[in-house]
């Protein structure tokens, strides 16, 4: 009961417009001082009664709650209150501690600067001591030659009254004096000293500098395996359990069976020698253990149905066609949760060195396939229905929230995120955290339960972690290895390095 209604309660007694009685009965449920007629009549559901017990009641509940909240509430409350300080305090130290990291490395990388400063003037220094070495060579030759023509000046001078025979002697001797090279156009200039300076760029010296960005707590990783399986950058990484993934090497026409537990492959499945053949260009396995792949060359969708046992023998892998996308060219595939597939195509082969030039694609599409490889729905320009939603979308992941991110190739090391809903309406682009978006170079993309995109980020060795919304949360892995392909099955996160490096992560979401 509200503190109006216990004041209410106190004011002295009031005659019933009604029925004439006394209201010395109060109703709780309607706040208001009524009398017994009124309460048998028109009350008879609420919880009321006499005035004096309703408010000593009332008092006894208010003590009860107001001891309650004083034994119970307000310490922890107090506790809440001491764990924020906690926290302020812990987040005084980190910032204090970064701080001094922020500072040591800016100090290190000034350090470096000097010493190459000092290796330039030293470099600097040597030249013009080597120059003044060959200047006072010429020097001293031109003085030795003027030094000899003069003493045979003076023996001309002297040669008055020698003889002919002599004369002609000291002539021979005059005509016989070495003359120094000319100092010409190119012996002022070949050894001049200068000093070409370098560019001054922003965006270099924060990649030396570093950067600064917010940590997200609520997802960790630990590496739970790291092994080199070959030499080229790994094409993609299909895991079928959280210790066993398909994945093919660049320009091979072998997938590749690997168990994170032997840490040792298991098995593998030839497509062909040349690019006619049936060689995926990106590869999934479905739960139902069928596999499905996009043959680019073939302008095909297809599905690989595993062996069976039939009559105590092993029946072969099955290959059908399961969608002929001609005349698209087919790139990434996805599976989606309603058992759909996803599918990035382009009408210019990607093989093609120019596409992103002169042979930039003119369609460029997501499809939505049915599990029978019928399309559904086509996905390629924004509202205006002239704007073209990407340039050569590659990789693709379907979000919790039915979202399709989309990674969108602008360059050959560059691109962007591209996020559309499931009806093909444009949500967001992300290009990167940073100031420099030319740098930033999606190649691989999940999405988690909770929602959360992850992209690989091959130019700068990162895994980017972005809310739905597509806001930056922090890098959830930076490594030396450029990062190509990755997947996230349930709580392994499979990642495909460059120069054949396969990782695998423990994937943790805290959902408290």
């Amino acid at each position: 009961m509200s503190n109006e209604a216990v004041a209410r309660a106190q004011v002295p007694l009031r005659t019933c417009k009604d029925h004439g009685d006394l209201q010395d009965m109060f109703c709780v449920d309607c706040e208001e001082s009524i009398c017994l007629i009124c309460g048998q009549q028109n009350h008879t559901s609420h919880d009321w009664g006499r005035r004096n017990t309703i408010q000593e009641r009332v008092k006894s509940e208010l003590a009860e709650l107001c001891h309650h909240v004083r034994h119970k509430r307000v310490p922890l409350l107090q506790a809440e209150v001491e764990k924020v300080k906690t926290l302020k305090n812990d987040y005084e130290k980190i910032y204090l501690e970064k701080m001094d990291r922020i500072t040591s490395h800016t100090e290190t990388v000034v350090k470096s600067l000097q010493k190459i400063s000092d290796d330039l003037i030293r470099q600097c220094k040597l030249l013009k001591f080597q120059n003044e070495d060959k200047l006072d060579q010429k020097q001293k030759e031109i003085e030795t030659f003027v030094l000899q023509f003069e003493l045979n000046l003076k023996s001309v001078e002297e040669s008055k009254s020698v003889s002919l025979s002599k004369l002609l002697q000291i002539k021979k001797q005059v005509q016989s004096i070495p003359y120094p090279e000319k100092l010409n156009k190119k012996d002022t200039t070949l050894h001049l000293i200068d000093f070409r300076a370098g560019d001054v760029k922003e965006n270099v010296l924060q990649s030396v500098l570093g950067e600064v960005y917010q940590t997200c707590n609520k997802v960790t990783v630990a590496k739970i395996f790291e092994a080199k399986k070959g030499t080229k950058m790994i094409k993609y990484i299909s895991p079928i359990s959280e210790t066993h993934a398909w994945y093919r090497e660049f320009r091979s026409s072998e997938n590749v069976l690997i168990d994170i537990n032997k840490g040792s492959t298991e098995s593998a499945c030839m497509f062909g020698e040349t690019r006619s053949d049936h060689i995926p260009d990106d590869f999934i396995t479905i739960k139902s253990g069928v596999s499905i792949y996009t043959w680019h060359a073939g302008h095909c969708v297809m599905k690989v149905t595993p062996p069976k046992i039939k009559e105590s023998e092993v029946t072969a892998n099955k290959v059908v066609k399961l969608a002929d996308l001609s005349p698209l060219f087919p790139v990434g595939i996805c599976a989606t949760k309603d058992g759909r597939f996803l599918v990035s195509a382009i009408d210019t082969t990607a093989f093609s060195e120019d596409i992103y030039t002169s042979s930039q694609p003119k369609k460029s599409v997501v499809l939505v396939l049915s599990e029978s490889g019928k399309t559904k729905k086509v996905f390629q320009n924004a509202d205006d229905d002239k704007t073209p939603l990407f340039l050569y979308p590659t990789r693709m992941a379907e979000n919790t929230n039915s979202d399709i991110c989309v990674i969108d190739r602008t360059g050959m090391n560059n691109g962007k995120l591209v996020v559309i809903s499931s009806n093909g309406k444009l949500k967001f682009h992300y290009q990167g955290n940073g100031p420099n978006q030319a740098d930033f170079d999606p190649r691989g993309i999940c999405c988690d339960s909770s929602g959360h995109i992850l992209i690989s980020d091959c130019n700068n060795r990162s895994v980017h972690l972005l809310n739905k919304e597509g806001s930056f949360l922090t890098y959830l892995i930076k490594t030396d290895e450029e990062l190509w392909s990755m997947s996230l099955y349930m709580n392994t996160l499979w990642i495909g390095g460059k120069n054949g490096i396969i990782y695998a992560y423990k994937y943790q979401v805290d959902t408290t």
